[in-house]
């Protein structure tokens, strides 16, 4: 798996870094936002339709399983990078905004937690979709998500500010912060464990 990692480090390092920099740009408030970090996770979403968009583009999945490697390796080396990608924005950006004094510790080690569970949550979803479905997944999920973000997502958030996200927050801060965590990471590793069955036995089955 590690070969196949560093494989996908080197061929996106001009599309890591291009993201690197806009997170850096979100998190010092170059573009002001009132909250980067959830940001962050849509950038992290972006490069994981963006990055299989480029493979699908370039072909990559022959050369990929014309390698001595089982197709168990190649979806968890999948798995691995893009989660530990996303991560790495995300902590990029907790880091930023606390050596700038723009958020205390506490707060963007809670926001991060919850920012990385999004994106391992996301990551869960995607690669049986997309192993399922193939490029017309990745296609109609970035119209999708275009949508969502620039009509859906304002639409929701401006009805849930109106109505106090319905009790919503309250009932969340009635957990203890650790307890509450915990969860978030419990369930979003029960969910990774599934999907990636789903993934292996969904991507033993593809031609290519």
């Amino acid at each position: 798996m590690i070969p196949i990692l560093r494989k996908e480090f080197i061929v996106q390092r001009t599309l890591i870094l291009f993201y690197a920099a806009a997170t850096l740009i979100f998190a010092a408030q170059f573009i002001p936002v009132d909250e980067p970090l959830p940001i962050i996770t849509i950038l992290a979403v972006f490069f994981t339709f963006g990055t299989a968009a480029h493979e699908d583009k370039n072909n990559s999945h022959v050369l990929l399983n014309s390698l001595p490697v089982s197709r168990k390796e190649i979806v968890a080396a999948k798995y691995a990078f893009h989660i530990l990608i996303g991560i790495g924005f995300v902590v990029l950006a907790a880091v930023c905004k606390i050596v700038a004094g723009g958020m205390p510790a506490g707060a963007a080690l809670e926001q991060s937690v919850a920012a990385a569970t999004v994106v391992v949550l996301f990551v869960s979803v995607f690669f049986p979709m997309y192993f399922w479905l193939g490029p017309r997944f990745v296609q109609i999920g970035m119209i999708v998500l275009f949508i969502l973000m620039f009509a859906a997502v304002p639409m929701v958030y401006n009805l849930g500010a109106k109505h106090g996200f319905w009790g919503i927050p309250d009932a969340v801060r009635s957990f203890p912060d650790f307890l509450l965590l915990a969860l978030l990471a419990i369930a979003a590793i029960l969910f990774l464990f599934v999907s990636r069955l789903v993934s292996v036995r969904l991507y033993e089955r593809k031609q290519f």
